[in-house]
């Protein structure tokens, strides 16, 4: 196919001279010509702890919304699904007892704030209709709900489960007021957290 490209007279070359100008013009499959190899870096990239499992996951979740809207065809839906279904499952080895995940599969010790990172990429899968681990879910909505307003917890990480409860549907609007008592002691990543998690509220 033949593009006819209309070149504005004032493009010159570095010497000033019009007749040595040169135009480049780069053509890639979409908008973003790395984000197809990016992408494959994520669904080979290999599952590691809560934060790496969550962080490798969630930008699966952002592509099924994204690629066809930009015309990416690389990888198909069911390919992402399954890399995802892969995450939860590792997610769900780390399930503790109390409901709140490990640090790593297999452990004892839940992690306050990984448990609340990952949450957000079990919500959104099960928003996008993606089946969850029984008991997951409701197991990390418990723990957090208990640890929401311990005096044990960092504020940024109260901010951080506020949120996830908050995209759940499960923060309580009782809660608010307690934790907008706290906002001093937030830095500007925990305010703009507690935020999200404040405009979410019916």
């Amino acid at each position: 196919k033949e593009i006819a490209l209309n070149i504005p007279a004032s493009i010159q070359s570095p010497s000033g001279l019009p007749q040595e100008g040169v135009l480049s013009v780069q053509v890639g499959e979409h908008l973003w010509p790395e984000l197809g190899a990016r992408l494959g870096y994520l669904l080979d990239y290999p599952h590691g702890c809560v934060e790496q499992t969550t962080s490798s996951t969630l930008p699966l979740l952002a592509a099924r919304d994204i690629l066809p809207r930009i015309g990416v065809s690389r990888f198909s839906d069911e390919e992402l699904k399954n890399k995802i279904r892969a995450g939860l499952l590792r997610l769900n080895s780390m399930k503790t007892p109390s409901g709140g995940l490990a640090y790593w599969p297999g452990g004892y010790e839940p992690n306050v704030y990984g448990t609340a990172y990952a949450m957000r990429a079990v919500v959104l899968a099960k928003k996008g209709n993606i089946a969850i681990p029984p008991g997951l879910l409701e197991g990390m909505e418990s723990y957090l709900s208990t640890h929401l307003l311990s005096t044990y917890v960092e504020p940024e990480v109260r901010a951080a489960i506020a949120q996830s409860l908050a995209e759940l549907g499960s923060l309580k609007p009782a809660h608010t007021d307690a934790l907008f008592d706290r906002l001093g002691e937030l830095s500007v990543f925990g305010a703009a957290s507690q935020a999200l998690a404040f405009a979410a509220l019916p």
